[in-house]
């Protein structure tokens, strides 16, 4: 079988994890540890080591480089990069993630990103600055609250959350680094409530969102199908299934096709394609998100 390179962030994925079918019966919204979960979708987590053959390997966060550098790779291909084959999670005691499982949790959690917001087509060229940030609150709103601040303003109350936290989400999945000046041309917060827009707005190097009640997501998807595409790309065929009210959605994203459809505690909401980029570490970025309606 060909030995497939896994990176940093599918190995978090997968390090997370250990003998599992179904979706678990323990929380209903996804649960958190400190800042946002270690699974695929941990920016907040900067370096893990683990071993593997004998040799400890120091795993770099998901951001290389910095804003100057746009085709920044990893240090060193094998700090960033390890084999999973022979990989143990720590804390198991004999865990070992093959590839094929490997892509299919990546593959889940990153097309989930996108169906437990609601989304039905997401045209990468078409985003503005807008989405993108759209995107990042909510995804922060459902992952990581902790990153997400409440500020009040004249007779108003804020969301905020800063220029790091968008850099660290549009690079997960977007697969581009932000500068500084991302989003500082939008307007300054109102103090007053009026017929102006709920947001976004920039000010103080944070961005700004009149508050609002987010309910945790309880959609996600599941990758039936991978086809590598004559310009380098993959599709993603992928099922999305509506979570039980006490489902982990963690859990939920390491099954596979077959386990999905045989667990009757979750709902198919609809099927859809994803076309994705994958880099020299094996992560994706979106070019296009289809959801059929």
């Amino acid at each position: 079988m060909k030995r497939f390179k896994i990176s940093a962030v599918l190995l978090s994925t997968c390090l997370a994890l250990g003998a599992f079918v179904g979706c678990s019966q323990s929380s209903a919204s996804p649960a958190k540890s400190d800042g946002i979960e270690s699974t695929v979708l941990s920016i907040n987590e900067t370096a893990r080591t683990y071993e593997s053959e004998g040799v400890a390997s120091e795993i770099a966060g998901v951001v290389y480089g910095n804003d100057d550098d746009v085709d920044a790779e990893a240090p060193d291909a094998d700090a960033s990069d390890a084999d999973v084959s022979d990989a143990e999670a720590p804390g198991s005691d004999n865990y070992s993630a093959d590839p094929e499982t490997a892509r299919q949790v990546y593959a889940n959690a990153f097309v989930s990103a996108f169906a437990e917001q609601n989304i039905t087509e997401m045209d990468v060229e078409k985003l503005t600055v807008e989405d993108y940030l759209d995107f990042v609150r909510i995804y922060l709103k459902i992952h990581s609250t902790d990153q997400i601040s409440y500020e009040p303003k004249g007779e108003m109350l804020f969301e905020t959350f800063t220029q790091a936290s968008v850099h660290e989400v549009i690079k997960v999945f977007f697969g581009f680094f932000t500068s500084d000046v991302f989003g500082s041309g939008l307007e300054a917060p109102p103090e007053v409530h009026g017929d102006q827009p709920a947001g976004p707005f920039f000010e103080d190097g944070k961005f700004w969102y009149e508050a609002y009640d987010t309910e945790a997501g309880n959609r996600f998807a599941v990758v039936d199908s991978f086809t590598e595409n004559d310009d380098g790309t993959l599709t993603l065929g992928f099922t999305v299934y509506e979570a039980g009210p006490n489902d982990n959605l963690y859990d939920c994203y390491r099954l596979s096709p077959e386990e999905a459809a045989a667990d009757s505690t979750i709902n198919i909401v609809t099927n859809g394609s994803a076309i994705v980029r994958i880099n020299q570490s094996g992560e994706y970025s979106l070019i296009y998100y289809k959801a059929d309606i």
